[in-house]
């Protein structure tokens, strides 16, 4: 998934996330991965949290030298988390980030995880939320992985006034979907048609995760959805999977339909082929 960048920039903010522990440390949270996103048993899964201290997290300071921060996870029933103490892997802003696996072979069904923040000037704690407000501890279903490999079509309608200068893109998750990159272009469905209407197959191979978050870019895949990502799991009881139509930033779809061509083949044309 795209980390989504959050910048903890004045107290007014900070007194909006409500399981953070104030003290020391201003702010920490942004923690991915969300609770209830699904990974697989073969899959290492990596950890990451942000951290703003005033005066003392961000680029023009360098890593703040006061802050660990420490990844417990266990599976799900365990009585005992283990502890991962995490690494610093950069600056997102005036944030600290950190970053923490919990490595493949686990053999859990669900991991159960949560982040501590520590500033050791006053030993303060911190326990932040997931990039979609959840409080901890954050669950992970594992899944098993694609039996076969499964072709699935995705569909996009820019809806009402959206406009493109240019192509537009479907990214997201796993190689399959450019990892978070430039994207796979998208192609018209029919553009006579329906000239807002985009199509494009992607091709999930057998043993990856059949879970997936997305997006769409448009303007030569440039301009990304601000609003939240798409989720998919993918069914691999068939080789194919064709997906309803998505609008752009979750809209309504408002796309004709392509239409299907008339035959217009006469009976006594039908008859002459099977004289």
């Amino acid at each position: 998934m795209k980390r989504f960048v959050m910048i903890a920039l004045a107290t007014a903010m900070l007194l909006t996330i409500a399981s953070t522990a104030m003290g020391a440390v201003g702010w920490c949270g942004n923690i991915w991965p969300n609770n209830g996103v699904s990974y697989t048993s073969a899959e290492n899964i990596d950890t990451y949290v942000q951290i703003w201290k005033d005066g003392c997290t961000g680029e023009t300071n360098g890593p703040c030298a006061d802050l660990e921060a420490y990844l417990y996870y266990r599976c799900v029933g365990d009585v005992d988390f283990i502890e991962v103490p995490m690494t610093f892997n950069g600056f997102v802003g005036n944030n600290d980030e950190f970053t923490g696996q919990i490595p493949a072979g686990h053999g859990c069904a669900e991991v159960e995880y949560y982040i501590k923040v520590v500033d050791t000037t006053d030993m303060a704690e911190c326990y932040g939320q997931d990039q979609a407000g959840n409080d901890p501890n954050f669950i992970l279903p594992i899944t098993a992985v694609l039996g076969q490999d499964v072709t699935v079509t995705f569909h996009l309608c820019l809806t009402g006034d959206v406009e493109t200068s240019g192509e537009v893109c479907v990214v997201g998750a796993g190689d399959e979907l450019d990892n978070w990159g430039y994207g796979i272009p998208m192609l018209f469905s029919c553009e006579t048609v329906s000239p807002k209407l985009y199509q494009v197959d992607v091709t999930f191979l057998a043993g990856s995760n059949p879970y997936r978050e997305y997006k769409y870019k448009k303007d030569d895949c440039a301009t990304w959805e601000s609003s939240g990502n798409h989720g998919l799991t993918i069914d691999d009881s068939m080789p194919t999977m064709d997906l309803a139509i998505d609008g752009w930033e979750w809209t309504t779809p408002d796309c004709p339909d392509c239409s299907s061509p008339v035959d217009e083949t006469t009976w006594g044309t039908i008859k002459a082929i099977y004289r």
